[in-house]
């Protein structure tokens, strides 16, 4: 939607599709529109009227497409599967390296972050910072630099998709973000007791089980 704003293809202070049509032309569900529309809120660039749908603010010169959230590259539900996919790679091997070579002071560091996600739940937050830098503790519990600068590197990407898991668990049901922070607490757990390989697998699961929830009603 937003590539078709910045082409023109919806112009300035023109009416969006309704819902349904946007279902049907992008070929997913209608929950996945009004995330959609809801990112195009916050970012200024459409505006709902009442009783008379949404309208693209004002009239903007084309230009490239780029993604709402700022995560350079993720254009198409293509591209946050291929981010799913690298962070299964990449993080299970992750979780893995740090059951190995944790110390008390980073084990003390991860349970920190898995903590502050906790916080974060019990105010009615997301969570996505906290959910984030849980991950990257994990990183660091490594003693690898290059774990961690590889997971620093993409941080846009992956708090793009914490974001996106994140914000379906919250519209699905109140428990399911409970449900993820159990999976967040058997990785720390098998993490804490030097279990490589269960904190590849713990780490894996969660991150297959994300995507699940990010693609749940999507039809392709």
């Amino acid at each position: 939607m937003l590539g078709r704003i910045q082409r023109g293809q919806f112009p300035g202070d023109g009416k969006l599709p309704s819902e349904k049509e946007l279902s049907q032309s992008f070929g997913v569900s209608r929950p996945i529109v009004r995330e959609a529309l809801r990112r195009l809120r916050e970012e200024g660039l459409i505006q709902s009227r009442q009783g008379a749908g949404s309208f693209v603010v004002g009239a903007a010169e084309p230009q490239p497409a780029r993604p709402v959230n700022g995560a350079q590259g993720i254009q198409t539900i293509s591209d946050v599967r291929r981010i799913y996919e690298f962070r299964i790679a990449l993080e299970g091997e992750v979780a893995y390296a740090a059951a190995l070579n944790r110390n008390e002071a980073l084990l003390a560091a991860v349970k920190r972050e898995l903590d502050a996600i906790d916080q974060a739940i019990r105010t009615g937050k997301i969570g996505v910072e906290q959910d984030s830098d849980f991950h990257a503790a994990i990183a660091r519990a490594t003693q690898n630099q290059y774990f961690e600068a590889a997971l620093a590197a993409v941080r846009p990407h992956l708090d793009y998709v914490i974001d996106l898991a994140r914000s379906f668990s919250v519209l699905h049901s109140a428990g399911h973000l409970a449900m993820v922070q159990r999976e967040h607490a058997a990785v720390f757990e098998a993490i804490r007791d030097g279990d490589a390989v269960k904190a590849r697998e713990a780490m894996q699961a969660h991150i297959r089980n994300a995507q699940e929830r990010v693609f749940d009603g999507i039809h392709l």
